[in-house]
């Protein structure tokens, strides 16, 4: 079985749309976490493979600290986010990760998908 693809969103419609789009495309397994706990704990469970981020999680939460562990853990992912780089800086440590703006058109998110797994260490 593959490694799965990890999606944290906390809008539950946009992350079954996600769902959706990636296994429509071929990327499968997909596990959705809502918030940072949930994804914290999927990491320790199985490595994904790559990964899409939220970057704003809602109540003051982001998904910073699951970003920083898939750097650590060298797991390629994209920030999915309605920010663009001129309303939102990201930390210094992850200025090359990639921003895709939402909303985004599916065939986008399965090129990102195709260029992550492209990115994934062996």
């Amino acid at each position: 079985m593959q490694a799965p693809i990890l999606v944290l969103e906390d809008e539950a419609l946009i992350a079954l749309d996600i769902e959706d789009t990636l296994e429509g495309g071929g990327f499968t397994p997909v596990v959705i976490c809502h918030d940072t706990h949930e994804a914290l704990k999927q990491i320790d469970a199985a490595r994904p493979r790559f990964a899409f981020l939220d970057l704003n999680l809602g109540h003051g939460e982001t998904s910073l600290p699951v970003a920083r562990a898939l750097l650590t853990l060298q797991v390629p992912f994209v920030f999915l986010t309605g920010y663009t780089r001129a309303t939102v800086d990201l930390p210094d440590d992850m200025s090359h990760v990639a921003r895709m703006s939402k909303p985004f058109k599916g065939a986008d998110l399965i090129l990102a998908a195709k260029k992550l797994q492209a990115n994934t260490p062996n």
